[in-house]
């Protein structure tokens, strides 16, 4: 267990994540948007609007994926901002892109790739920007959604379940950490699954949620539970793990379906037997805890995988975002 916390620690998905820290230096103690305070780190900014939310988002593609296989990062742009909207309790309703390329190729397969998906998902493209004279290729994608109840990263609570909602079904894409559970899907099983999430946000059955990013689920756990300033204990025994794949790489990987969730008790059986019905694994994996430290237990064994007291990961524990939080 200490050389898998190890080799967490050193991996490209964790450590890319830490940069974020970076930013807070330079932003203004919050956003404030018709007298609301606006918060910053979560998967989409959620600004007030007339009793619901309007939910705005933006990611960026990993750059050698968009080299190598500019189909797949189209897919993935679009695939990414869908879920940080839904993981919000939010449903998408447009969609914008900026790429900038000096193929006539890449920009067709790219654009190709965010038509299908953007297609495939229901969400139409509005509109962007387009480079085709740049020496670098690069491609950033925003959306905007709507939601009438929130789920957010800010709001687990002691003694809540952590649940884990995956596909089994899937296979992984070539030599990148993407596990592709949503290809062989259509558009009406794949938001029959995104639905979940608004109807769990509308029913007030989950504290927090979060999306699983480029960061993998252990990546994200521990996004959300700085965010909400907790900690937690995760039994890596109660992971499901697809056969040939180890427990290292499927906590770094990143899955076209995925999201954490905290969830009071009382609620837990209710919220699995919803991602249940749609053939998907929702597991509990953990409890969050009140003093901020995250510890792995495996066969009876509990090792400290992270101290957020003294070690932050995305920096939301700064002062400026002390403000935010306590608006």
């Amino acid at each position: 267990m200490k050389d898998l916390i190890k080799n967490l620690h050193s991996s490209p998905q964790i450590k890319d994540k830490t940069a974020i820290a970076n930013i807070w230096n330079y932003l203004p103690d919050y956003a404030v948007i018709d007298g609301k305070n606006v918060f910053l780190g979560d998967d989409a900014a959620a600004i007030e609007n007339k009793g619901e939310y309007l939910l705005f988002a933006a990611e960026g593609v990993f750059q050698p994926l968009l080299k190598s296989d500019p189909y797949l990062a189209g897919r993935i742009s679009v695939l990414t901002n869908i879920s940080d909207i839904y993981a919000m309790g939010g449903r998408p309703v447009a969609i914008l892109d900026v790429l900038f390329s000096s193929s006539d190729k890449q920009i067709k397969e790219v654009l190709s790739g965010i038509y299908d998906n953007s297609t495939r998902y229901g969400v139409p493209v509005v509109g962007g920007h387009i480079n085709s004279d740049s020496k670098e290729s690069a491609l950033s994608v925003s959306i905007l959604g709507k939601a009438k109840k929130l789920l957010t990263s800010f709001n687990a609570k002691d003694g809540d379940d952590l649940l884990i909602v995956t596909s089994a079904k899937g296979k992984f894409v070539a030599d990148n950490n993407f596990w592709d559970s949503s290809s062989e899907l259509n558009s009406d099983e794949l938001l029959r699954q995104l639905e979940i999430l608004p109807h769990i946000a509308e029913q007030g059955l989950a504290d927090a949620a979060k999306d699983i990013s480029m960061a993998g689920s252990i990546g994200s756990i521990l996004m959300l539970l700085e965010c909400s300033k907790k900690g937690a204990e995760i039994f890596t025994d109660e992971i499901t793990i697809p056969l040939g794949v180890s427990l290292e790489k499927w906590l770094l990987t990143f899955p076209s379906y995925g999201f954490v969730l905290s969830v009071r008790p009382e609620n837990s059986s209710k919220v699995q037997e919803k991602f249940k019905k749609h053939g998907l694994l929702c597991e509990k994996i953990g409890n969050v805890t009140a003093d901020k430290k995250i510890f792995f237990i495996m066969n009876g064994n509990k090792e400290l995988f992270w101290d957020l007291n003294t070690h932050s990961y995305i920096g939301i524990n700064n002062s400026k975002a002390e403000k935010v939080i306590n608006g």
